[in-house]
């Protein structure tokens, strides 16, 4: 959140000098008169229960230049808290446009201390969201109240951490991710009352459930700073446990909260147990969490998901497969509204869905049991009564879209791969296209050229977009059973084991391979593990295991997002519940980011079952950097835990945009 270089250049004399030498700089452009004249804004501070006095507030228009671009600072003269906490900005500013995303800082200021004393450290926030027409002009809503604490901290920071620069001074997105910006400052909304400055346990929409407790406990973490002259232990403690291995040391609030979003599973004790024995947020979590993600679960809508996918809105679409029917869509908003009804899209054909894909156009292609099935971006059912059927289809797994609309599907029973133009007509001939081998064809990936990648037993073919084998007989995956394909930035193919193969060193485990642009291994042989194992989790000694399916997903950074489950046994024996399942983060070079115990975000990520759990179903990232989660009847979100990512794909594909930041 912006607010290094945040004040105007204009203020002057000591106060001036003062306040850069001891915050960071003063920098921000000023804003330029326009017609977007704003209106009053009322608010007030608080360090914990406490009012802070003398806190300065600037407000500021998120930057649309580029990820973390500099953002402007609204008022030529920052206002100062009063006795009570309390601050009023008239109307001495203007919204650089009626979409400008804008934010508030408090700094400094003293939180309750003797008189005389600031908190340089205190650094408190507030994601305000866009203008918007008021009395005929573009504002803020003149009567909203505005709480600016560390709960309304939290919650911003984590929302917009994919749009916050490395320096920790500036939140902007490139000009062409405007949607995900904006999304991330609604998604603010699913997480705290910025009027009252409190955490939420249900979202504004009824249906989903929100982190209350880990929000108030992070507040709480930061209260004890906050509520200091910001030079002892409470804040040097903070920031020395915020710290990631290798990073730069937080100097205020803020700063650490950012790292702790960025890095959720550093020093998690640690930094639990610098609440404060009386916190002045409640309830609080009790023991210590597994990590500092927030996660958020939705419900409802006809949920019974096994597939999902993103579209260029940041909507989630979901394939329902309840074994027996009825069979459904299930469409939810970027901040988990349900948009497709009680009972989601129905329809179309749509018959045992396994696979779902977005096209350029925003229309859902889902894949079911002998035949494809077809969704406007408004529900409304597109491929007749049956479905589209014929060339070949029989089992239809994996599918996805390339940058024309054509759907892509990869035919277990078949044995091929099955085109079909955007009116659903057969490309691909009577009986698809085959490589020649006898593997079963499952997941399925389009690249930046428009070929088509697929795994299929040990080996990914690939063909390009007439049905051209290019692949000769198939890349081989040294030791691996290829499943789902996807794609980074640069080109290269990632997949994962259905089930390795007996033998095999991934035989039994959920790891991942990468390929070059060419086909060429670049992982080593058995892949990238995403589960550490065996190893030592406190006093349990741990075992990676396998599920079926295992998903994942790559974000705009190259990172791998997959689903990992491991055994817990204490002195040979294996307690109850025997399974802990969490999400897993590794780099794109394979090394895991998620530490030894993923992330769970403080959720259930297990659905009961015969073996005591199964793994997420699928997993998805959007625009805003949020992680999705879906566990059949209930879909959970990672705030801001991934970077942003291109959606849909096909967009991707189309704009050679695919597998990066929007």
């Amino acid at each position: 959140m912006t607010y290094s270089g945040l004040l105007p250049q204009r203020l002057s004399g000591i106060f001036l000098t003062a306040f850069c030498a001891s915050i960071l700089g003063c920098s921000a452009s000023l804003p330029s008169k326009s017609s977007f004249a704003g209106g009053q804004l009322r608010g007030n501070v608080h360090g914990g229960q406490q009012p802070v006095t003398g806190a300065t507030i600037q407000l500021y228009a998120a930057g649309t230049s580029g990820y973390g671009s500099s953002a402007t600072s609204l008022l030529s003269s920052p206002v100062v808290t009063d006795a009570n906490g309390s601050f009023t900005i008239t109307g001495d500013y203007t919204c650089p446009s009626p979409s400008s995303e804008l934010y508030i800082v408090a700094l400094g200021g003293n939180p309750g201390l003797a008189p005389g004393t600031n908190n340089a450290a205190l650094a408190l926030g507030a994601a305000l969201g866009p203008c918007s027409l008021h009395g005929g002009q573009y504002t803020l809503d003149p009567n909203a109240f505005i709480t600016i604490n560390e709960v309304t901290t939290v919650a911003s920071v984590y929302a917009l951490s994919a749009f916050i620069d490395s320096d920790v001074t500036h939140v902007g997105t490139s000009s062409t991710n405007a949607i995900g910006l904006a999304n991330a400052f609604q998604l603010v909304n699913n997480l705290v009352n910025i009027t009252t400055g409190t955490a939420l346990s249900v979202t504004p929409s009824g249906n989903g459930t929100a982190p209350q407790a880990t929000i108030n406990t992070l507040a709480n973490i930061l209260a004890s700073c906050v509520n200091s002259d910001g030079t002892g232990t409470p804040c040097g403690a903070l920031f020395a446990a915020a710290t990631p291995s290798g990073g730069t040391t937080p100097t205020d609030t803020i700063r650490a909260i950012y790292a702790i979003s960025r890095n959720p599973g550093n020093n998690v004790s640690a930094l639990y147990a610098l609440a404060s024995g009386t916190p002045p947020f409640q309830p609080t979590l009790s023991p210590a969490p597994n990590d500092w993600t927030l996660g958020l679960t939705y419900s409802g809508g006809g949920l019974a998901g096994t597939a999902m996918a993103v579209d260029a809105s940041g909507d989630v679409w979901v394939a329902n497969n309840t074994f027996g029917g009825p069979y459904s869509v299930t469409e939810l908003s970027s901040s988990g509204a349900i948009l497709s009804g009680p009972n989601g899209y129905i329809g179309g054909g749509l018959n045992a869905p396994t696979s779902i894909a977005i096209d350029p156009a925003g229309n859902a292609w889902v894949s079911g049991t002998a035949n494809v099935a077809k969704f406007s971006s408004s529900g409304a059912a597109l491929s007749g009564g049956n479905g589209f059927t014929g060339g070949g289809l029989n089992l239809p797994a994996g599918i996805a879209v390339d940058g024309q609309g054509n759907a892509w599907v990869a035919d277990f029973g078949s044995k091929s791969v099955i085109k079909l133009d955007s009116a659903g007509n057969i490309l691909s001939g009577a009986s698809g296209f085959t490589d020649g081998s006898s593997n079963a064809p499952q997941g399925i990936g389009i690249d930046r050229s428009g070929n088509a990648w697929i795994g299929s037993g040990q080996t990914v073919a690939e063909f390009g977009p007439s049905g051209t084998v290019i692949s000769g007989s198939g890349y081989a995956v040294t030791d691996f059973g290829p499943a789902t394909v996807a794609f980074d930035a640069s080109g290269n193919a990632w997949t994962n084991t259905v089930l390795g193969y007996p033998g095999s060193s991934a035989h039994g485990l959920n790891n991942v391979a990468k390929l070059s642009p060419s086909g060429v291994q670049l992982s080593p042989p058995g892949g990238y593990p995403n589960c550490i194992s065996p190893g030592l989790v406190g006093d349990l000694i741990t075992t990676c295991i396998w599920w079926n399916p295992d998903p994942f997903a790559l974000d705009g950074a190259g990172n791998v997002w997959g689903s990992e489950a491991w055994l817990s046994v204490v002195n040979g024996r294996v307690p109850n519940p025997m399974i802990s399942v969490a999400i897993s983060e590794i780099s794109n070079t394979g090394t895991i980011l998620s530490g030894a115990k993923g992330y769970n975000g403080g959720t259930s990520l297990s659905n009961v079952g015969p073996l005591g759990a199964v793994d997420p179903r699928a997993i998805a990232i959007d625009g805003g950097g949020d992680v999705w989660v879906l566990l059949g009847g209930t879909v959970v979100e990672f705030v801001g835990a991934g970077t942003p990512v291109v959606t849909p794909f096909s967009l991707g594909v189309k704009n050679g945009t695919l597998g990066s930041r929007p």
